[in-house]
């Protein structure tokens, strides 16, 4: 082959290459001016940018996974507390308190008895901004175990920060302070009532 055909195929086709690169620039500039405008999403996760299409109240996808499942697990075994009780607990820890209200009360329709799944009921529902409710259920708990110290604890919050029954509130911190002057946060609930006394 001749140097001049090799010199000639060279230019041909680094023109070539140059027109197909500023044709495929001027394709990508055209896409993106057409294309909506992408909102920033946080760089937490990928879940989280999705997250931005979701209903108020709806939570995550990944915990809305979860929750699925463990439904379709309650829906499969309907007389095995464990199950809306794992469930009742998962959406309390997320936070998602009417959720947890729903799974507690199945909870303790196949488990009346238990102690714990009634306590947390009550906080649920403290936290959903009923504590009337919330002291309701705290005296069904107690009724089965009057001893119950978390319950007991959470009396004198509710009490205190719910329903403003300083009277109850320092009634149920002397009773727990009585069973057990060592409960954690006592001390301090105790201050905070003395504060509340005096203002």
């Amino acid at each position: 082959m001749k140097i001049e055909t090799i010199a000639t195929a060279i230019i041909f086709f680094g023109v070539g290459f140059m027109a197909g690169y500023i044709y495929k620039t001027e394709r990508s500039q055209v896409a993106a001016a057409s294309a909506p405008m992408a909102t920033a999403a946080p760089s937490t996760n990928a879940a989280a940018g999705s997250a931005a299409a979701l209903p108020p109240g709806h939570p995550p996808l990944a915990e809305a996974a979860v929750i699925d499942t463990l439904q379709q697990q309650a829906a499969a075994n309907p007389t095995n507390p464990a199950i809306p009780l794992k469930l009742a607990n998962y959406c309390y820890n997320k936070h998602l308190y009417e959720l947890a209200i729903k799974w507690y009360r199945k909870t303790l329709e196949l488990d009346p008895k238990n102690v714990n799944a009634r306590t947390d009921l009550g906080t649920a529902l403290f936290y959903s901004g009923r504590p009337t409710d919330a002291i309701r259920e705290y005296q069904k708990a107690l009724s089965i175990d009057p001893n119950h110290e978390p319950t007991l604890f959470n009396l004198i919050i509710v009490n205190a920060e719910g329903t403003h029954n300083l009277r109850e509130a320092q009634h149920y911190w002397e009773i727990l302070h009585r069973r057990n002057p060592n409960y954690p946060g006592l001390r301090r609930l105790q201050q905070e009532l003395a504060q509340m006394s005096r203002a």
